[in-house]
């Protein structure tokens, strides 16, 4: 079972183009990123992410693809572009990842 953990960092976003995007992770688990705002139309299959864990300086970065999550519910329903799932993670950087979210949500390792 994947657990995720809260998170409150920067994520560039590069697509095809030169252009760069910047959002707010809001939660992490070790297959992908949860955003505070949908992730623009412009930025569709693969996109080049990277961040930091907090406290960690070496950049987490590989690829992602955005994803759509329901964000309302009931009559007015509607979803967004707001998960970013990992494409291409190593092992190195699931591993720090799994580290963070342990250790966030002190469970026992």
């Amino acid at each position: 079972m994947s657990f995720s953990a809260p998170l409150r960092v920067p994520v560039e976003l590069k697509g095809s183009s030169e252009l760069r995007w910047f959002k707010l992770a809001n939660e992490i688990w070790d297959r992908g990123l949860g955003l505070s705002a949908p992730v623009p139309e412009e930025l569709d299959g693969p996109i080049e992410l990277a961040f930091h864990l907090p406290g960690d300086p070496k950049p987490i970065r590989c690829r992602g693809r955005a994803e759509e999550v329901v964000v309302t519910y009931g009559e007015e329903e509607r979803a967004e572009r707001r998960e970013l799932r990992f494409l291409d993670l190593d092992d190195a950087s699931r591993a720090r990842i799994e580290a963070y979210v342990q250790e966030r949500l002190g469970l026992p390792e």
